[in-house]
């Protein structure tokens, strides 16, 4: 099934944005119960403004570079949408990194501003020891910290409600979203105004969005998934229900308030939900407007799709219905969806958001027949301009296919597309481990690892796990003499990364498998550790 090219009257995120504020002022736009904080449009925007002109006022301006590394709240929203409005791009940054981490990405980037937690005072004293081009620092909170400046204040004083008249197209970048790359090299998709436009839109058609929506968002926004929620809602005028993160208690209590109309999660924490000890109290009291309960970020297993169908189960005794998505960073969540209207399809990812295109092409960039296996490739509207400072990587992933036209996204997973169209993701063409939605490269835990004394050798592979989809497994080779336990491995990677990349399957051996040229063995790893567990 196919869609025509959608359309759109904004030429960028800033015209969409104030579009809706014009047409519902006075709707909520953030709820943030968790510090008691509701937000008109009106309200909001005027917050975006002034922040916007603050920061012009401390020499941020259209093109520049600014990290924002917070947890969701209020801010997160004010800084993405005031850093649009000047033409600055804003690069999100995973808070739960470790401060070397994200004080590399801060070089790499060559951040010019920072806007981060006032947890971070670790993370700031490094970024500013290696990044020269780091010259202002807001922090959200209310810790004193050296050289930095609190966002409430020079949002108030130094900011202002003149106009802002930047002119800004489609094409113009719009964000770095930093996510999993190579040790030494952080990987950042550039999104254009026309990625967020598109992407939005497409969503508005696909989930008939409105202004009466009440979205409840704990997906977190520095990644795309909950990126995508949170403007996508901010475009159509409903409201945004926004947790500081997955607080599952507060999660299954909102989704009872009859204003609720959807909210979407990965499998893991869909996982967590069904299996809390009082979720007998919640079924049968979800809220009736509930549409659907969305689903994505990784692949969801067919047994626990019907068992969200027997939980969930609104005031009227309806099964909510369960809608698998399928996006990418790359393509700003922009793949495909199963109809919200028409008919859901259990075990597949739906047919592509309109506007997009979705095929499935051998190594060679050839279509495969409808139901052969092959590499899922995209094209569609929110596909991004590339991946920043790695034109190689690049090359990579944006290319031509056969029999069409244009470049197409090629998304590294494996799947099949039937005969009405739906698509279905079967395996992974990359080595990404998914725990709980997030990616972990395996080279960067290696990397880590291989800096061990003690290690010779180490690969690491995804592993199956109940609750979080994939869990990392790491299969060490020692120096000759030395030992070493697990529990030493863990605590290794742990000073170095952010948890949930630490391995929790750890084995040793005396050499690894690996093919003739050298090359570890992975898919091996994978498939003995699956038939060792019987999946």
């Amino acid at each position: 099934m196919e869609f025509k090219l959608l359309e759109s009257p904004f030429k960028n995120v800033n015209e969409a944005i104030k579009d809706i504020v014009d047409k519902y002022p006075n709707n909520i736009a953030i709820n943030y119960p968790f510090k008691n904080i509701t937000l008109t449009y009106k309200e909001f925007y005027e917050k975006v403004i002034k922040f916007a002109n603050a920061l012009k006022e401390l020499g941020i301006k259209k093109e520049d570079r600014v990290g924002i590394v917070l947890a969701n709240n209020p801010e997160f929203a004010i800084s993405f949408y005031a850093l649009l409005q000047i033409g600055a791009v804003g690069c999100s940054i995973i808070k739960m990194l470790k401060p070397a981490e994200i004080a590399d990405i801060v070089q790499n980037a060559e951040l010019k501003g920072l806007i981060i937690a006032d947890d971070g005072k670790r993370t700031i004293k490094k970024a500013k020891k290696i990044t020269p081009s780091l010259e202002v620092i807001i922090v959200v909170g209310d810790k004193e910290i050296e050289d930095t400046l609190k966002f409430w204040e020079i949002l108030e004083e130094r900011g202002s409600l003149a106009p802002i008249e930047e002119d800004l197209g489609l094409d113009d970048w719009a964000t770095i979203n930093f996510t999993s790359g190579t040790t030494g090299k952080p990987k950042g998709t550039i999104h254009t105004h026309r990625n967020y436009v598109f992407a939005a839109e497409a969503q508005h058609i696909s989930v008939d969005s409105n202004p009466d929506e009440a979205i409840i968002l704990f997906l977190p926004m520095y990644h795309i998934f909950g990126l995508s929620v949170m403007n996508a809602t901010l475009t159509s005028g409903g409201r945004l229900d926004m947790l500081p993160g997955f607080l599952v208690q507060d999660v299954l209590k909102m989704a009872c308030d009859p204003r609720v109309t959807t909210f979407a999660a990965v499998p893991a924490m869909y996982h967590i939900m069904q299996k809390q000890p009082n979720i007998q109290d919640f079924i049968g009291k979800f809220s009736p407007n509930i549409k659907a309960l969305i689903c994505g970020g990784a692949p969801l297993p067919l047994g626990l799709a019907k068992q969200m169908q027997e939980v969930f189960i609104d005031t009227n005794g309806r099964s909510i219905p369960v809608v698998e998505g399928f996006g990418t960073t790359e393509d700003t969540v922009y793949g495909s969806i199963n109809p919200w209207n028409g008919k859901i399809k259990l075990g597949t990812c739906g047919l592509p958001f309109p506007g997009g295109k979705i095929r499935v092409v051998d190594d060679e960039g050839n279509p495969m027949p409808t139901g052969e296996r092959g590499e899922i490739v995209v094209q569609n509207p929110g596909v991004m301009l590339g991946y920043f400072k790695m034109p190689l990587e690049t090359e990579k992933a944006l290319k031509p296919i056969k029999g069409e036209e244009g470049i197409w996204y090629h998304t590294g997973d494996i799947g099949i597309i039937d005969e009405e169209g739906y698509i279905s993701i079967v395996d992974r063409k990359k080595d990404l481990v998914i725990v709980g939605g997030r990616n972990v490269v395996p080279r960067d835990v290696e990397e880590v690892l291989f800096k061990h004394p003690k290690i010779s050798d180490a690969t690491v592979v995804g592993a199956p796990h109940e609750t979080m989809g994939e869990t990392v497994r790491t299969i060490i080779v020692l120096k000759e003499g030395e030992e070493m336990t697990e529990q030493e491995v863990k605590d290794w990677v742990a000073e170095h990364m952010a948890d949930y990349k630490v391995p929790r399957i750890v084995e040793f051996t005396g050499m690894l498998k690996k093919t003739a040229t050298g090359k570890v063995l992975k898919k091996d790893y994978r498939a003995s550790f699956q038939e060792i567990k019987g999946d």
